[in-house]
């Protein structure tokens, strides 16, 4: 048997309720402006913070509970493990809606309409290998479910590409729009794409520090905090850039194109 999970401090647990609450008001904010306009793109994009807003909730509803019962004792059923696994897997779902959305808004790229659907095809199928592997770690021990190194290194290789086919196309994009508010709108989309990085960058390095480190085997480092903190900066970016708010129009907006 896997051994016991850390106890969940209160500034962790507070910390991912923030984060979850952050996100949810971003995901409603899209599936707002979806209702608004009626655009594919634009409900993929609500679809894909959804799925990652899931996995917050799923996170910080596991921590709560472990929370709430703490000291845990072994037998019972570490629901904080289940809060992070499916917490993983809803994340991998993320990726692959928003792979799909690149596709969608970068139609017209030579990688996306030479290959037609093939792209997020693959995609789908690798993150749904994510999947596979938790639900593997569940049933090999469903009371105390482990998140293995391999499984987040795996999912972190495959969120890493997600988010830098975001980051590459945005950046071309952003190179060849003239109007200054159209910059701004690309800008906004790349600090999402490099707040997304950061935020799986931090939770792996956390992971390694707490298996490697000694004097952090019980948990919460800074990288942990950290991560956090980036995943609302990059829905809060996210928002800016594809729905380019009225009053961010209006600021970044000027009557000729730059030259």
């Amino acid at each position: 048997m896997a051994d016991l999970p850390s106890d969940v401090s209160l500034a962790a647990l507070v910390t991912v309720g923030i984060v979850t609450l952050a996100v949810t008001i971003v995901v409603i904010f899209l599936f707002i402006r979806y209702f608004e306009r009626r655009r594919l793109a634009a409900l993929t994009l609500a679809i894909t913070f959804a799925f990652w807003d899931l996995g917050a909730i799923s996170v910080f509803v596991g921590s709560l509970i472990h929370y709430l019962r703490q000291p845990i004792a072994e037998g019972l059923y570490q629901i904080v493990r289940y809060g992070f696994n499916i917490g993983y897997a809803f994340s991998a779902i993320s990726n692959i809606f928003l792979v799909i959305f690149i596709s969608q808004i970068f139609a017209q790229s030579p990688m996306f309409r030479k290959t037609y659907k093939m792209v997020p095809l693959v995609n789908a199928i690798l993150n749904g290998v994510t999947i596979g592997l938790i639900i593997d770690t569940i049933i090999a021990d469903p009371i105390n479910p482990n998140y293995p190194l391999e499984q987040t290194i795996y999912h972190l290789v495959m969120t890493f590409i997600a988010f830098l086919l975001l980051l590459f196309f945005s950046i071309v994009s952003r190179g060849k729009v003239q109007l200054r508010w159209e910059k701004a709108g690309f800008s906004f989309i790349i600090g999402s794409a490099l707040a997304g990085i950061m935020i799986y960058l931090m939770l792996a390095l956390d992971r390694i520090v707490t298996l490697f480190v000694p004097g952090f085997e019980e948990g919460y480092t800074p990288f942990l905090y950290i991560g956090w903190t980036f995943a609302i900066l990059m829905c809060t970016l996210a928002y800016a850039g594809y729905v380019m708010p009225t009053f961010l129009r209006r600021l970044f907006k000027e009557e000729k194109n730059l030259g």
